[in-house]
């Protein structure tokens, strides 16, 4: 299939989708106390082996496809637990060959990563997250539900070896780990890794413990502040990033009840049976791409340009679950604004007229060449 351009989609409140975070499963080993389930279940993962049909590699490559059209250059592979899939290295391959020059990250556990981590290198996985909630066995027992401590450090040795770019990520909570946060930056540096504090997030399961064990990251970023040597940010959520001395980075993911959070949001999430997730505060209804993938009357291309247009409708709907803009908004604290920007209707139907036209002009050149060949 031919290559084609596109102009960038924004949504109505100038935000750009760039970032198509992949749910290949909903199954997991871990039973951590706060899992929120990319926005698919308030009930936590399924048990492994217990979940029900799911998408195939090359349906990953289908979506990647569509997904670059419309502007997508960074895919984020999670779960569940991505690495319980078997086919997972060939997930990761298709994704990388639909969109080449896009940056293919994964989250994971660790607990299956070290013996996976050559291979997922080799077809195009350039960086991984870590779940890696406490440096003390029976506090990470107790978060994740599972003793697997030393085979989560093992995999995450294994990936900064294997020359991945890698990130520890630490749910922060009060009680049980908020004072391992500079023993663990001095663990990220050790090991040349980015240290991410996730403040707990009010949803999934998180919503049944919120009160018991948020720890609010404000306090941190106090230390952080008179610590670093500079500050850094990062347009995804509008997150800082402080660099401490001896050159560790530490990032700071706020909880989605938080306004820069939303402003700053150029992501989507594509669910592990095609449901297709605008937003992790969302209640609405969730359009399914699994008709168009199970379609056999449509081609490949035909595919691709389908579900780019599910894309385009998503983004459509998409609005902050705060109304402002990185520029108008207050640091904490409500507020309901208006439309910021002014995208009408009509620019997302040229867009899809946009795609049409180029699978037509495909399809004729296709044809045409069809034609020299037979000559």
């Amino acid at each position: 299939m031919e290559r084609w351009e596109m102009p960038a989609i924004t949504d109505a409140y100038g935000r750009p989708l760039n970032n198509l975070r992949i749910a290949v499963t909903d199954e997991c080993n871990y039973r951590c106390i706060f899992c929120h389930m990319e926005g698919e279940s308030s009930e936590g993962p399924a048990r492994p082996g217990a979940g029900r049909a799911i998408l195939t590699p090359e349906d990953y490559w289908l979506v990647a496809r569509a997904a670059s059209l419309v502007g997508v250059s960074k895919f984020k592979v999670t779960g569940g637990e991505p690495l319980l899939r078997h086919d997972i290295v060939g997930i990761v391959e298709n994704i990388h060959q639909a969109s080449p020059q896009a940056e293919i990250s994964m989250t994971t556990n660790g607990y299956f990563l070290a013996k996976l981590v050559g291979k997922l290198v080799n077809v195009g996985l350039k960086r991984v997250n870590v779940s890696i909630h406490s440096l003390r066995p029976e506090v990470y027992k107790f978060i994740t539900g599972i003793p697997g401590l030393d085979r989560a450090l093992k995999g995450l040795k294994v990936a900064v070896d294997a020359g991945l770019g890698v990130k520890v990520n630490m749910v922060v909570m009060r009680g049980l780990n908020e004072d391992e946060i500079l023993t663990m930056a001095e663990f990220a540096a050790k090991h040349g890794a980015t240290l991410q504090l996730i403040e707990l997030h009010p949803v999934g399961l998180g919503a049944k413990f919120f009160r018991k064990y948020h720890y609010p990251l404000e306090k941190v970023e106090k230390t952080l502040e008179e610590l670093a040597s500079r500050v850094e940010r990062r347009s995804l959520h509008n997150r800082p990033i402080y660099i401490l001395p001896g050159g560790v980075r530490v990032e700071i993911v706020k909880p989605v009840s938080n306004p820069l959070f939303c402003a700053g949001c150029t992501r989507v999430r594509l669910g592990p049976y095609g449901d297709l997730l605008p937003c992790l505060n969302w209640r609405g209804p969730r359009p399914i791409i699994t008709p168009i993938l199970r379609n056999s009357s449509l081609t490949a291309e035909e595919k691709v340009v389908e579900i780019a247009e599910a894309l385009v409708d998503l983004v459509a709907s998409r609005k902050p679950f705060y109304m402002c803009t990185l520029k108008n908004c207050p640091t904490n604290g409500r507020v309901r604004l208006g439309r910021i920007s002014h995208a009408k209707r009509a620019y997302y139907e040229r867009l899809k007229m946009e795609l049409r036209r180029q699978l037509v002009s495909t399809r004729a050149r296709e044809s045409i060449a069809r034609g020299r060949a037979g000559k």
